[in-house]
């Protein structure tokens, strides 16, 4: 990191304490719930935001309904430390989410607190797009390796999507039109008979879309891919008696995209269809200040690549299949061993499994290959204290995690977490752990000698908070261990040497009056690489930059609420120049920066109804996320919410 921009920042960060201090001598009743927030993901039991020396985001119902008509990948986007190249592209693009430069797959998603993720994927991704916006309540993001708890894929942190339940009440829906032919329509039922309440929903979307492949000739005519995605939930919630109750889940999300040949090339019959089922079960007994929860899922997931194009070079036909399967189940224990000291301990299990089928005709003839079905498991223990002095000015967190895995030996990891308040608005927070990525089974299949992949991670940062600002910096280092990554030498996967990473992230949030709100945020990201040189591919290379991440982000928010009916916020984003690949053999190339700027404009008529306008990148900036694919142009959605 250069000496001027560490110079900048900590001019910054001592500016806007500086103006909080000034703030706080006005006499303003409101206040923002940044650090207010419950939350669950830290460490698994509901705790205030400001009691944990984590790094957490949380994006609430509120923000959720302030982006209606867009998706939860393109919301992720815009937070400090988080890009996800894909989320901007043609609609059935899978974004990739990197989180603090970690590759795609090292940040962990949770469903409701329950990991999820595609046996059959190369790194056990798990594709965003079969989640609906209208599904969400809310979003956690915990940032940094969280191994300990929550074990393999976590080693960028941890998205903890959670779904609605009592959230909804009667009835609700909302139907929204808009650029590249887009629809989308919901309609969700909830309600509350004594000790049992349910909620169930059901939802569907499409849209005429644009080509994904860029034209670079610009004569070609390629075609528009659409999308169309369907979708339904339900949940059960019992209360057996005051202190123990049940919840049952499912949910199931299918979509079928167009998608074209490869980057610069179109496809006219080219194929992705994509869909998940999930259902579970969580019991969770509740007394004082003594907490146990059991929790079970299960889920499918069907992929499937059809492409039935004569006309395109090589393949004439292609039919490729996957099927994976998942099970996953967590119980833990979480009492006060002494009025300042909490113990969490528990055990998990994770099994998964996939086959796959696949077939083709080419100009060299008919191929058939069926991949057996193949699984892995892995079971673990895990425990963390929680300790604070009389005064509530120290925090400590402490956790350690035993890994066993079916097909490697077991391995450890650690969390040490210590914060500091210097008073009621300052506050520090540090930490150190270890993370760790087991090789997914797709890897497996290919090398069986892999090994999983260890990292180990320290942050250190300052928070300030009083009535009217929120601000956080926060500097993070990374390194990563024999991380796995495709060799072109032999074509198979391989652990790479070395990934260095280090960055800084800054946030603010600043509430001046009731109808104002102002937010900010920049990241820095820096990072080094030693792997295959993917020029040569015959020898090992440092690269001073990481594939699709870039190195600066920023964003900025105004929201205003000109009268209880009308509300609006005006955002911009921007995003420095990244490299991508260039093709096999060929040197990386650069993807221009770009800054996009979105508006979004509620209107309540009545507490029933609500009329809401999102428009993205409004100076319809040309830009790529992707080498080779285009990303979204001007985009206007309309929409009505009732409830």
């Amino acid at each position: 990191m250069s000496q001027k921009l560490i110079t900048l920042s900590v001019c910054l960060l001592t500016s806007t304490l500086l103006f909080g201090q000034k703030e706080k001598s006005q006499k303003d009743s409101l206040n923002t719930n940044t650090l207010e927030e419950v939350i669950v993901t830290a460490n698994k039991v509901e705790q205030k935001q400001n009691t944990t020396g984590k790094v957490v985001t949380v994006i609430n119902a509120a923000e959720i309904q302030a982006n209606a008509g867009r998706s939860i990948a393109q919301i992720l986007n815009e937070q400090a430390g988080l890009y996800l190249p894909g989320s901007l592209s043609n609609r059935g693009t899978v974004p990739s989410i990197y989180m603090r430069g970690a590759a795609s797959g090292r940040t962990l998603i949770l469903i409701d607190g329950m990991p999820v993720g595609d046996p059959s994927m190369i790194s056990n991704e798990f594709d965003l797009n079969l989640v609906p916006l209208e599904l969400v309540d809310r979003i956690e993001i915990l940032k940094g390796a969280q191994s300990t708890l929550y074990g393999s894929d976590a080693m960028g942190g941890v998205i903890n999507i959670i779904t609605k339940n009592k959230a909804i009440t009667n009835w609700a829906g909302e139907i929204s039109t808009g650029t590249y032919g887009t629809k989308k329509m919901n309609l969700q039922h909830g309600k509350q008979i004594g000790k049992f309440n349910y909620s169930i929903g059901f939802g569907q979307e499409s849209a005429t879309g644009f080509s994904s492949a860029t034209d670079i000739v610009g004569n070609k005519n390629f075609d528009k891919d659409g999308y169309k995605n369907k979708n339904w939930f339900a949940n059960i919630n019992y209360a057996l008696n005051q202190n123990w109750n049940l919840k049952i889940s499912t949910q199931q999300t299918s979509y079928n995209a167009d998608i074209d040949y490869s980057a610069f090339k179109d496809d006219e019959d080219n194929e992705f269809h994509n869909a998940t089922k999930m259902t579970g079960l969580s019991l969770k007994y509740k007394k004082n200040k003594t907490i146990f929860q059991f929790q079970y899922q299960q889920s499918t997931q069907d992929r499937q690549y059809k492409n039935d194009s004569a006309d395109k070079m090589y393949i004439i036909f292609e039919d490729n299949q996957y099927t994976g399967k998942s099970h996953f189940a967590d119980a833990f224990f979480s009492r006060m061993i002494t009025k300042n000291i909490q113990w969490i301990m528990g055990a998990d299990l994770r099994y998964g499994s996939y086959h796959q089928i696949y077939n083709s005709i080419s100009e060299w003839g008919p191929y058939n290959d069926h991949f057996k079905d193949t699984f892995l498991y892995q079971t673990a223990l895990y425990s963390s204290l929680l300790m604070n002095d009389a005064s509530n000015k120290w925090l400590l967190e402490l956790g350690a995690r035993w890994n066993k895995h079916n097909r490697y030996d077991a391995n450890q990891t650690f969390t040490i977490s210590p914060s500091y308040k210097f008073n009621s608005q300052i506050r520090f927070m540090a930490s150190a752990s270890t993370g760790f990525k087991a090789p997914s089974l797709y890897q497996l299949s290919y090398n069986e000698k892999l090994k999983p992949e260890q990292s180990f991670n320290t942050e250190a940062g300052l928070e300030f908070k009083n009535n009217q600002l929120f601000a956080r910096a926060v500097y993070y280092n990374r390194m990563i261990d024999n991380g796995i990554d495709y060799n072109y030498i032999d074509y198979n996967f391989f652990n790479y040497i070395q990934q260095k990473v280090n960055g800084l992230e800054l946030e603010m949030n600043w509430k001046p009056n009731a109808k104002n709100t102002f937010s900010a945020n920049y990241t820095f990201m820096n990072g080094q690489e030693t792997n295959q040189n993917r020029v040569t591919t015959t020898d090992t290379i440092t690269y001073n930059y990481l594939l699709k991440r870039p190195k600066h982000s920023a964003g900025i928010q105004w929201a205003n609420e000109v009268s209880p009916q009308l509300a609006f916020s005006i955002a911009a984003r921007y995003i420095s120049k990244r490299y991508d690949v260039g093709g096999y053999a060929e040197e990386d190339v650069a993807l221009k920066s770009y800054t996009l700027l979105n508006v979004h404009i509620q209107y309540t008529f009545n507490k029933h109804l609500v009329l809401f306008a999102d428009a993205q990148n409004i100076g319809n900036e040309v830009f790529q996320e992707i080498n080779g694919y285009n990303a979204i142009g001007q985009m206007l959605m309309l929409g009505l919410r009732v409830k």
